[in-house]
């Protein structure tokens, strides 16, 4: 239970640092920089929050729970935040955007002021890891510090449900899927303050419901805090997301077409494990067309025909498909893999009297059915092998 904290908060660490290169030269965007702080305030809170990091942060600085303050006002900072960043993602006229951040960033700024204060004003001798909030809700100023946080986070919290319900019924796609995200957040976040509420009402009163605070309350935050960053990062992330992972299938299919070519030309650029899906894509497609191209004077129409009759002749077998277009696909895998065989590693074979044309490198879908064909198509393998044969003989 003490770790829960730390995993919600490395998770929104590494997605600030992953986002980082994303923010150069726009630090000036308010959407931008509240996105950025939004993951970055909120991966602290969650590790200043845990219980081990209280302890550590108390020892260093000599003053026991400093931690308190540290957290109330880190979490202060992430509810302007969130509203902030939620008036820049709903837009409108530039100056009134800035006026209500503005305004937002001003009130928070004076609930930190207060938090310090009165923290500075409390006497807290006891230092308290996990039930800071119960165990000194009684006490003068420390009492008032706990509620100055909780109320304020709560109006920020309602604030933000409103907003985002308001705006739900007119947009769609992505940002709708990241309003929901942001909705479901807000519910944890306030299943947290009640039962913060509630455990702190019960002290008031004389009862011990301590437990809401302690066990319930850190897993609904922690939930909360990655539910609502992963609602407002969605509509941001999600279509380079969904464009990478487009581009990783693709470059999985085209591998076997990919292997056939890439000794035939100088590679592009040199391909990193770090490289995006999108850009080893595109070095890819580029070093297979290099291939082809490098392979044209040399795809032989006897080929072309000799397989088309080979699987007109034979019954369909596994790994072969029937239909026209299935059966031009594999004659021009055959054709591409003879060609690449006659010329080995160098460029000195012979070219054919009857030239062919390879057509399925021009449509998208039909160059991933030529890798696969390449791969799983045994009138492929066997055009593959008479070529090499005739090769040796030839050489």
């Amino acid at each position: 239970m003490d770790a829960v904290l730390y995993i919600p908060g490395v998770i929104l660490l590494v997605t600030a640092v992953l986002n980082l290169p994303a923010m150069r030269g726009e630090w000036r965007d308010p959407l931008m920089a509240a996105s950025i702080s939004v993951l970055l305030i909120g991966a602290l809170v969650c590790i200043l929050s845990a219980p081990p990091t209280i302890g550590v942060v108390n020892g260093l600085t000599g003053i026991t729970n400093f931690s308190a303050p540290l957290v109330y006002s880190g979490m202060s900072a992430l509810s302007a935040c969130y509203l902030v960043l939620m008036i820049a993602w709903r837009g409108g006229k530039p100056e009134r955007v800035a006026r209500a951040s503005r305004r937002v960033v001003c009130v928070y700024g004076l609930v930190i002021i207060g938090i310090v204060t009165l923290f500075a004003l409390s006497d807290v001798p006891v230092q308290r890891t996990r039930d800071l909030d119960t165990y000194y809700a009684n006490t003068p100023y420390m009492r008032e510090m706990i509620l100055l946080y909780l109320m304020f986070h709560t109006a920020a919290t309602a604030a933000l449900a409103v907003m985002c319900l308001a705006w739900l019924r007119k947009v769609r796609d992505l940002t709708r899927q990241g309003l929901t995200l942001i909705v479901v957040g807000v519910l944890l976040d306030l299943s947290y303050q009640i039962a913060k509420y509630l455990a702190i009402g019960a002290r008031l009163a004389g009862h011990d419901w301590d437990f809401l605070s302690t066990s319930v309350s850190p897993p609904l935050v922690a939930a909360a805090g990655v539910t609502v960053a992963a609602g407002f990062a969605l509509p941001r992330v999600g279509p380079a997301t969904a464009d990478n992972f487009r581009a990783w299938r693709r470059c999985r299919l085209l591998r076997p077409l990919w292997l056939e070519m890439r000794d035939l030309r100088v590679p592009v650029a040199d391909t990193h494990w770090w490289d995006l899906p999108v850009v080893r894509l595109v070095r890819q497609e580029i070093t297979i067309l290099d291939g082809v191209l490098v392979c044209s004077p040399y795809l032989d129409n006897e080929v072309h025909r000799a397989a088309c009759s080979a699987l007109r002749a034979q019954a369909v077998s596994p790994g072969e498909r029937a239909g026209p277009a299935h059966l031009e696909i594999v004659a021009e895998a055959a054709m591409l893999a003879a060609a690449r065989a006659r010329l080995g590693t160098g460029q000195d074979a012979e070219i054919p009297s009857d030239v062919g044309r390879l057509r399925s490198v021009t449509k998208p879908h039909l160059m991933v059915e030529l890798a696969r064909a390449l791969s799983r198509s045994p009138v492929v393998a066997e055009a593959r092998r008479h070529a090499a044969r005739q090769k040796v003989r030839h050489d």
